[in-house]
């Protein structure tokens, strides 16, 4: 039975307080002894673009080499787990080619005629970490794609979640040290003890 954790981050600086964030979980689940998968999206230098070769076949169930261990970390994979900044009011190209390119047809799920049957009933958790140059007001004035993706769209190829928490890091652009210190620590008490994401 897959009793993994999988963590998936995109950002290009491992400085930023998506890589601080990313060290702060891995160390905190390897603390209590578990299993911890890493894909990080640009230091593996993951190509986004389905070419048209791929495409020519993507609904055959044939898996590019280049996936193999992105594909396999999904299949051991208990809890997933997304670290990842809000730019142009989304996420960054590079995680949703992730999403294109690897839960794709014969990994996240099947086809046949007009149904889809999702392939990832071993997972039963996620969480979303995100971090936003603007504050929540704003934010909510222009808008965050990535809202209604993971709260809505991609658990439909989710069967058997049970638990989907978000944690977001607002304002980064005047940062407060304070509010940044207390949504680490409600992260690191969720991956200890359980709890809600805070807004």
């Amino acid at each position: 039975m897959p009793s993994a954790d999988l963590l998936v981050t995109c950002h290009p600086s491992e400085q930023s307080l998506c890589g601080q964030v990313a060290r702060m979980v891995t160390q905190t689940l390897q603390a209590q002894g578990r299993d911890v998968l890493s894909d990080d999206l640009n230091q593996t230098y993951f190509n986004p673009v389905i070419s048209p070769a791929e495409y020519a076949n993507f609904f055959r169930d044939e898996i590019p080499t280049d996936l193999t261990d992105l594909a396999e970390h999904l299949s051991q994979a208990e809890r997933v787990i997304f670290i990842l900044p809000v730019w142009m009011y989304d996420m960054p190209a590079l995680l949703k080619g992730y999403f294109e390119r690897v839960w794709r047809p014969g990994i996240a799920y099947r086809i046949a005629g007009d149904q889809i049957s999702p392939l990832l009933t071993h997972i039963r958790e996620m969480i979303v970490i995100v971090t936003h140059g603007r504050n929540e007001e704003e934010t909510d004035a222009c808008g965050d794609a990535t809202r209604t993706f993971f709260a809505t769209s991609l658990p439909t190829l989710l069967p058997n979640l049970q638990s989907n928490i978000r944690f977001d890091f607002y304002a980064l652009d005047t940062p407060d040290k304070a509010a940044i210190t207390d949504q680490l620590e409600a992260i690191r008490k969720h991956l200890t003890i359980g709890g809600k994401g805070v807004a």
